[in-house]
């Protein structure tokens, strides 16, 4: 070995013999890269040695990064830096040229950065620049790309002011240069786009980054421009389809980027800039976590993040910026996923990190303090909420000393609004006042932003009481919109301002209501009036819903708006006793049903419908882009009329010839569409700001119940599943709260209850009419016995029957989950990006699958087994079968409800098919059917939004065509609710109507099960939403099969508990 090297270290000055230095450079750098680092060393050596002999000390600065990176590689970043520092030292000491020690310093910052030496790498660029004007010949470009330099590092320190002097210092250099090169050229581009876009201005920096595009295609056509350089662009690009609300084109755009990236980092394995796109990619990967985080799809933004995390870890120490920056957005998704103490250790070790570097990062430090005041705020640790909001208002005061950005003003909107409930008066007012003065002095009060501050002064002064004060502002406010409208020159301006009326006029009233002790019935009448005009205006704002939008505040704006009508609509009715006040409420509420509904498939641009074809929903989106672009860019009067126009006619042809799905996205609720079926007894409970109430209807004939409930008792029963006299005691009490008032007038069997809020993570089942001390007890006291359940969301239900035309009896999709799929799809996996630790996560489901394949005989009917049980087989033959049986995982999503979903198993001949099936994708699937079986479906957060992402679940198998579903209120036991779905289909298979069957099903549940599993933890979540018909056409000759195969069933239960209990034998 050492002859070896010895005679390599020979040849190597003749090998070597007429390289240039960038060839040198190169050499090194692709041995270090492969991690040959002896090779790299020897190279380093007879470069520089070459260089010393010959006192070409310019070249010889071309090296000190690879001094960093070999002593990165050989101990850690530390001593890399260190040996920066030590050949920085060697030159300094043998050179004055001004000119050498430029380069010097140039080239050390590259390692500097890489280390996350952020104010080092700063100061590194700052003594170049000096040297730089100390050389009698230098040029503009010379200092311009220094000053570029600057401005990247600056950025990254959170210095956005400074950051954007230095680019346009950059740009006036390069300007000044006729020689300026064309890498400089397109880099002054791509700052300018990140200029503008850290100033919030997303069309320029659009602008600026498409002119890079442009330019590079000018450019040499080499590996760096096609790939490296075109995907820092896209990355960037799809940052702005992200804010803009082109959230698949942002998707494609990053996948595309990462692509690209990765096709350099494998063949460019000599080029500098091979860190640079390793820590490009890092960025690609954290913003399309952040645009999944856009879409509401918090699981799959949490899953990228945490790869991310995990890949930066292997790349870089702890307490680097890179890995701190991947801390934060992985305790921010947790945050909005409501992990709320995993969230709060990510972010409290970023905080500790951040604190013990070098540099300051105000704006990084105030994202986290306002999360954690967030987080602190929804756990009602108050005190704690004000320290963390005071800390990040600090940090974010520090980064906006001459300017406020939107973000900083929205904090102090927001901090503003908390202190003022929380006994903060005087610092509530000062931080709402500063808002204001800024935009006084900016864009003057007579402006939309102006609005938005008079605004958020007059929710202060409501929030302090001072209601004479936050009318007088609210007035205020709509005046301000009013003169405005009167100046507009363009239809566009004038309908985007009376948008924002709505929360002007709820402001008003409310503080108007406050003031007024005893308000009249005319009072009350006109004041309803005007909040449902108001209604309709922000009603029409959500039809048009952009996806840059934030949905939430504007749901948010909608339900306050909502919940304030309803209080004065009961007030009409219990003062005046006219029907008419209770339709209105009941119209009231089931539109806000829906509004949440219609307003989150607006936001997902890629969901489809069923029945309508693709070119139908395409140029839906294309007019509505249309629309909104007028709105928030402007436009003419002709223009807005001909969209307008095209947009009217569009829903025209939609009520017309897709009926189904006009109703469901577009159409109005009415009194007379309200489903008031005489023959049904109806329990519909809504609330009205935190009271309860019940409509009872029966017989055509509607009664209002108020209810004294207290929703504690739902949220206590999963903790006295196993504590039958505590458990007994609770489901009592509600009985009383919920039930008693008005149990009486309910004699007949069948009951439909539609739940609102907390109610949907209840069964009224398991409500005892006296205090029971056993589980054998609900046989004899429950409403189980007493009644005939189902469940709706909604009393407008909007669909027809589909029993007549359907087929076929049954088919099932029962993927199993067992270990030898989960074994085989890590087998198939090759980019660990792409693993699904969820999936490897899933319970196998045994008994699902034996009862799957047994009601297949007896139905004659399908069955898609383990592999074969993919979503693209759901997709293609779920059609047309009275009973679809979905024997999988279900998440029914209370936070992001459009993401609840359907796990089906992963098709390893396919790899790029997702095996979930989400609720905006069931809108495209033909479910016709009369009953779907969803029976191993789980809610996550029961208690945060209850019952959103069953009722957007419910709406979507709806619109499918299903017109039943059985599924279940909470993570039910698989053996025990097959049992029970086993004895359902046998009632149903006799002719039983749904409802009657689903109750029979329970009672012989529970008359041969005996010990713990009676409790109702097992059976009393299982529900039935939707038709209670029975299914005419089961083929009834084959009853008897069920007797034989319900033994074998028992018998094979039996075996297969016997195995699982082998195990811990």
């Amino acid at each position: 070995m050492k002859w070896f090297v010895f005679i390599g270290i020979i040849l190597f000055p003749v090998f070597l013999f007429g390289q240039t230095v960038d060839e040198q450079i190169a050499e090194v750098q692709r041995a270090i890269n492969e991690d040959k680092l002896d090779s790299a060393i020897i190279l380093f050596d007879v470069h520089t040695d070459f260089y010393i002999e010959n006192a070409d000390y310019l070249n010889l600065s071309n090296f000190i990064p690879l001094a960093g990176f070999i002593g990165n590689k050989q101990k850690d970043m530390q001593y890399g830096l260190d040996m920066v520092q030590d050949w920085l030292d060697y030159i300094s000491e043998r050179s004055q040229n001004p000119r050498v020690l430029r380069q010097a310093y140039l080239e050390s910052h590259r390692y500097m950065m890489y280390a996350g030496k952020m104010q080092m790498a700063y100061e590194a660029n700052k003594k170049a620049l000096d040297f730089t004007y100390q050389i009698t010949d230098h040029t503009p470009s010379e200092w311009a790309i220094i000053e570029r330099n600057l401005g990247v590092i600056a950025t990254r320190m959170d210095n956005l002011e400074t950051a954007r002097n230095h680019t346009l210092k950059a740009l006036e250099g390069f300007d000044l240069d006729t020689n300026t090169s064309p890498e400089s050229r397109f880099n002054i581009l791509n700052d300018l786009g990140v200029s503008y876009w850290f100033a919030s201005n997303w069309d320029s920096a659009e602008y600026f980054w498409k002119e890079s595009i442009a330019y590079l295609m000018e450019m040499e056509d080499n590996l760096t421009n096609r790939l490296y350089r075109k995907a820092m662009i896209q990355g960037n690009l799809a940052a702005v389809y992200n804010v803009t609300g082109k959230l698949d084109e942002s998707v494609k755009m990053l996948k595309s980027a990462v692509s690209s990236n990765n096709t350099f980092i494998e063949n460019a394995i000599e080029d500098p800039r091979r860190d640079r796109a390793i820590l490009t990619n890092f960025y690609n990967s954290m913003n399309l976590g952040i645009t999944y985080v856009s879409m509401g799809n918090y699981f799959q933004a949490l899953q990228i993040h945490e790869y991310t995390l995990k890949e930066k870890e292997k790349y870089y120490p702890a307490g680097h910026p890179e890995v701190t920056e991947s801390l934060i957005l992985t305790g921010q998704v947790h945050s909005y996923l409501r992990n709320f103490e995993v969230a709060k250790k990510y972010l409290l070790r970023s905080i500790a990190d951040l604190k013990a570097a070098e540099e300051i990062f105000p704006l990084r430090l105030g994202s986290i303090y306002q999360t954690l005041a967030t987080i602190a705020e929804q756990e009602n640790e108050i005190e704690l909420a004000k320290a963390y909001y005071r800390t990040a208002l600090g940090y974010f005061q520090q980064t906006n000393t001459e300017s406020m950005d939107f973000v900083y003003l929205d904090m102090l909107g927001h901090a503003a609004d908390f202190f003022s409930l929380h006994g903060e008066p005087d610092l509530a007012r000062k931080l709402s006042q500063r808002g204001y003065d800024y935009i006084k002095k900016t864009n003057g009060i007579q402006s939309l932003p102006g609005f938005y501050q008079v605004i958020n002064k007059s929710r202060v002064s409501y929030n302090l009481k001072n209601y004479d004060l936050a009318k007088l502002t609210a007035e205020e406010g709509i005046g301000i919109l009013n003169d405005l409208l009167k100046s507009v020159t363009n239809l566009t301006d004038s309908v985007r301002i009376e948008y924002e009326k709505p929360l002007a006029v709820l402001l008003k009233w409310k503080s108007d209501y406050k003031i007024n002790s005893s308000p009249s019935i005319d009072y009350l009448e006109s004041m309803l009036a005007e909040l449902q005009d108001a209604l309709q205006l922000l009603g029409k704002r959500k039809a048009l819903l952009s996806e840059s939008e934030d949905l939430g505040v504007l749901l948010s704006q909608n339900q306050e708006l909502i919940d304030f009508v309803k209080q004065i609509e009961l007030e009409l009715y219990e003062k005046t006793g006219e029907e008419k006040y209770l339709n209105q409420l009941i119209v009231t509420h089931e539109s806000s049903v829906y509004s949440k509904i219609r307003a989150r498939l607006n936001q997902q641009r890629q969901v489809k419908f069923s029945g309508v074809p693709g070119s139908i929903i395409e140029q839906e989106s294309i007019i509505k882009d249309e629309l909104g672009h007028i709105f928030s860019k402007g436009g003419d009067m002709e223009e807005f009329m001909e969209v307008s126009s095209k947009w009217e006619n569009h829903l025209k042809m939609l009520k017309s010839d897709y009926p189904a799905y006009y109703r469901s996205r577009y159409g109005d609720i009415s009194e007379e569409e309200l489903g008031f079926p005489k023959e049904r007894q109806i329990v519909r409970y809504l609330f009205v700001g935190k009271d309860l109430k019940a409509i009872v209807f029966k017989k055509g004939i509607k009664k209002l119940y108020a209810l004294d409930f207290n929703p504690e008792l739902v949220k206590q029963l999963p903790s006295l599943w196993q504590d039958q006299t505590a458990l007994g005691a609770v489901t009592y009490q509600l009985y009383q709260q919920l039930w008693q008032p008005f149990g009486g007038e309910l004699n007949e069997s069948g009951v439909l209850i539609i739940p609102d809020g907390i109610l949907f993570n209840l069964s009224f089942d398991l409500l005892t009419q006296r205090e029971i001390k056993t589980y054998e007890e609900f046989l004899l006291h429950s409403l189980l016995i007493k009644h005939d359940i189902s469940y709706q969301y909604s009393m407008w239900f909007g669909f027809t029957k589909n029993s007549k035309d359907i087929p076929d009896n049954y088919i099932a999709f029962t993927p199993g989950f067992m270990d030898k799929m989960k074994e085989d799809y890590l087998k198939s996996i090759e980019d660990s990006l792409s693993l699904d630790k969820a999936y490897l996560s899933l319970l196998p489901q045994p008994f699902t699958v034996n009862l799957a394949n047994k009601a297949a005989k007896i139905f004659d009917g399908n069955v898609f087994v383990y592999e074969e049980s993919t979503a693209n087989a759901f997709r293609e033959k779920a059609a047309k079968n009275k009973i679809i049986h979905i024997g999988t995982h279900a998440e029914s999503n209370n936070i992001s409800p459009v993401f609840s979903k359907l796990i089906f198993a992963k098709n390893n001949d396919s790899f790029e098919e997702d095996n979930a099936l989400y609720t905006f994708e069931i809108y495209n699937t033909d479910m016709r059917s009369n009953l779907t079986l969803l029976t191993a479906c789980e809610t996550g957060k029961p208690v945060y939004q209850p019952g959103e992402g069953m009722i957007s679940l419910s709406h979507a198998f709806q619109y499918a065509g299903s017109e039943s579903l059985l599924t279940s209120l909470w993570k039910v036991d698989e053996k025990s609710s097959m049992e029970i779905t086993d004895y359902f289909l046998e009632f149903l298979a006799e002719g039983m109507a749904k409802d009657k069957a689903l109750k029979e099903a329970k009672i012989k549940y529970l008359s041969t099960t005996t010990g713990r599993i009676l409790s109702p933890q097992y059976w009393a979540g299982l529900v039935l939403l939707g038709e209670v018909d029975p299914i005419s056409g089961l083929e009834e000759s084959n009853i008897w099969i069920y007797w034989v195969l319900g033994i074998l069933f028992f018998i094979t239960s039996l075996i297969l508990i016997g195995k699982h209990r082998s195990k811990f034998l």
